[in-house]
């Protein structure tokens, strides 16, 4: 009776390998199976409503991506037509019931993005076309160090909300714009350029493991690049803002002491307005811009003026009738020299 039993706790342990064995070859199968891979692409119809204040923008524009999924097939057994197209309510329920569609997210959205119309076309091979029209609030870090000279980049970046590289990646994306891209920078911007990149993401705070592979998600940044048409702002703050500091030296022509004082505050007050007007229409930035300097060099050169007129009636006042020092004749020409280099420095260093 023990022969038996031996023979078939033998054969019950060679059957437990055997299967263990079958787990191990399905799961080397299972981890080397090739990542989904989505092509996409976006149109953007417009951008509009930028803030520069709150650093968004708004975007108005199209989000299309396609796979390749075998098992949707069988959606058209029952026609003989080269595909199939769901819209709008028939295609949320076609994602709800039956079709798995990847959920992508836009990683810079400000709230959640309107999304009217959604579209899910499936052809004969299996391939899956997702169309949406969307309506967001995005937002990127801006660069305002050579306001209003600048350059801005808009962005929209997406990713797979719960998949990461091992199971879903982009190629070929593809970003379309419309000819006249005054129709969607509007009047106040120049576009430059635009690009589609992909790049891999590691949300490190959720893997200890700096060397893990894990928590990496493809991500596709689309871009577009435009340059701030600074015509309003150089004839409405700079030019004002100059002839206000060049006003300023005319301080030592005036020979009354009591004039040439009224006058220096009086513009400085005036620079003042300048600088809260320039707060109001920026963030506030760890970083002076290039509008902020020029108003920044125009206090220095105001309150030296003042201290300048103030420096030359204590040595040439009245009770120093005899000892005078012709102060003001040099202060004439040095300080609109000086403040034109200054200017010019200022210029190449920051915008050139």
């Amino acid at each position: 009776m023990k022969l038996p039993n031996n023979i078939l706790y033998i054969f019950t342990l060679l059957l437990s390998v055997h299967l263990f064995a079958n787990q191990e070859q399905n799961l080397d199968t299972s981890t080397k199976k090739e990542p989904l891979e989505v092509s996409v692409n976006l149109r953007i119809n417009k951008i509009y409503n930028i803030n520069s204040v709150n650093e968004t923008y708004q975007i108005d524009g199209y989000f299309m991506s396609s796979w390749k999924n075998e098992d949707a097939i069988s959606f058209l057994k029952d026609t003989t037509a080269n595909s199939i197209i769901f819209e709008n309510d028939k295609a949320r329920e076609l994602i709800n019931s039956e079709l798995w569609v990847p959920a992508f997210e836009l990683v810079n959205v400000q709230g959640s993005r309107e999304r009217p119309n959604i579209r899910i076309e499936i052809y004969s091979d299996g391939t899956i076309e997702f169309e949406e029209r969307f309506f967001a609030t995005c937002s990127s870090d801006m660069n305002f160090k050579k306001f209003p000279f600048d350059s801005q980049t808009y962005k929209v970046m997406i990713e797979p909300f719960s998949y990461e590289s091992s199971k879903i990646v982009f190629k070929n994306p593809k970003l379309f714009l419309e000819r006249d891209h005054k129709d969607y920078l509007g009047e106040d911007w120049k576009f430059v350029h635009s690009d589609a990149r992909i790049v891999t993401k590691k949300y490190k705070y959720m893997d200890d493991n700096i060397n893990s592979k894990k928590n990496l998600y493809s991500r596709v940044i689309f871009e577009v690049k435009a340059k701030r048409l600074s015509g309003y702002y150089e004839w409405q703050v700079l030019f004002p803002l100059l002839i206000i500091i060049l006003a300023s030296f005319s301080i030592f022509w005036i020979k009354e002491f009591g004039s040439q004082i009224g006058v220096g505050f009086t513009l400085m007050l005036t620079v003042v307005a300048f600088n809260f007007y320039s707060a109001s229409i920026l963030p506030k930035l760890p970083y002076n811009t290039f509008i902020e300097y020029v108003i920044i060099v125009g206090y220095i050169f105001i309150f030296l003026g003042i201290l300048a007129v103030i420096l030359n009636h204590r040595i040439n006042g009245e009770e120093n009738q005899e000892h005078k020092i012709p102060l003001l004749k040099h202060f004439r020409y040095a300080f609109p020299l000086a403040y034109t280099i200054i200017m010019i420095v200022l210029y190449v260093s920051l915008i050139v």
